[in-house]
């Protein structure tokens, strides 16, 4: 939409994660390396954690795209999967075809021999778990298991764990103990600094054949809403690119990169801005106007507060109108009405009671309700 006028051959911000746009960092750098040497020396278990955004697939699809000569690669990018699911999906990633039956024993004898018959022909099998966050404790241990054979010297099926800083918390879990045991390199990847941010952005603008679009006002107020997430610098570069188009701006200040964000009603992400815990119409009523109500950060405390005052004093307003009701309840029942009443007008009472249509409305014993509340009226 904007490339030509910005003299881009593509579009260098995209959600996508690509390899090709792989901006190495100190901090990127570094977990490449790491992962590259834990797959050069065969290492069993290696974990690589990072917030959302971090660009961690990325560096995955990198990896991917420049294996050496002798891997065999597989990945798992859907683990909502239980325990029981992970080995078929491990026999589709890695091609394994054959009747099993339905039996595990023989998908598992399947999968086996597969790391076996690699092995023999100088394959190192990889297998890279994506969001591997979303596995349960049980999926983990069913892959520690998985990995159970091996050579003398090596395991035959290495693993690389890669997701949310979840994944931490995850492998602590008791019943995880051997498989946290067996993880020789761990590195979790931080958002980009501020220098880092204006590297990022002119890095892919150059990949993309542009230059000088962004000035460093922009750059500074872009790492100040994106706070360095590779993923969502993609998403404001983006959008200002396309706000700059619209308007005809060749450049790209900080002023305008807050009326781009202003109008987009700030980030999704934001977890400042809290829900209300009360609606409007609950917290304001016809003696307190909305103006009068709190507008700082604790109003909400002050107007649950005041809520809980006006329900305590109701609540004092209900005991009072019972004590003194009750009492003149209890001894206007216990006197009978029938006794003031003539026999002609109870058996005319009997009869309305008896069929209430039987009767007109000016026929209906106006005086007799009249007496049941004058009566009470006295008490």
């Amino acid at each position: 939409m904007y490339e030509d006028f910005y003299g881009l051959k593509e579009r260098p911000f995209t959600l996508v994660p690509d390899p090709d746009y792989l901006f190495l960092g100190s901090q990127h750098k570094l977990a490449r390396a790491y992962l590259e040497y834990g797959i050069k020396e065969r290492m069993g278990f290696v974990v690589l954690t990072g917030e959302i955004g971090t660009g961690k697939t990325t560096l995955i699809k990198s990896l991917l795209r420049d294996k050496m000569a002798g891997q065999r690669l597989g990945v798992l990018y859907q683990t909502s999967v239980e325990a029981e699911d992970l080995l078929d999906l491990l026999l589709k990633e890695f091609e394994i075809r054959g009747y099993f039956g339905g039996s595990r024993a023989a998908r598992l004898g399947a999968f086996n021999q597969f790391l076996l018959s690699a092995y023999a022909r100088g394959e190192h099998v990889v297998l890279i778990v994506d969001e591997a966050q979303n596995l349960g404790p049980k999926a983990l241990e069913e892959l520690r298991l998985l990995s159970n054979l091996q050579t003398e010297k090596e395991p035959l099926l290495q693993v690389i764990l890669v997701g949310q800083p979840v994944l931490r918390s995850r492998l602590r879990h008791p019943t995880l103990r051997q498989l946290a045991q067996r993880v020789a390199i761990h590195y979790h990847l931080r958002p980009l600094d501020q220098d880092e941010t204006r590297e990022y952005i002119r890095f892919r603008l150059a990949r993309a054949g542009g230059s000088g679009i962004f000035t460093n006002s922009a750059l500074d107020k872009l790492y100040e809403y994106t706070q360095g997430v590779p993923r969502r610098i993609n998403a404001w570069c983006d959008l200002a690119l396309v706000a700059g188009f619209a308007e005809g701006r060749h450049e790209i200040d900080g002023e305008f990169i807050d009326t781009v964000i202003a109008a987009q009603g700030g980030s999704l992400e934001d977890t400042e801005e809290k829900e209300p815990l009360i609606s409007a119409d609950l917290v304001t009523s016809a003696d307190t106007p909305p103006s009068s109500m709190p507008a700082s950060p604790n109003g909400l405390e002050a107007t649950v507060g005041e809520l809980s005052a006006r329900l305590t004093r109701l609540e004092g307003l209900v005991l009072e109108m019972t004590s003194q009701l009750l009492p003149a309840l209890n001894r206007f029942l216990e006197k009978p009405l029938s006794s003031e009443l003539s026999p002609s007008r109870e058996d005319h009472a009997s009869d309305i009671i008896a069929d209430p249509r039987s009767i007109s409305n000016s026929d209906r014993p106006v005086s007799l309700a009249k007496r049941w509340w004058s009566k009470l009226w006295d008490y």
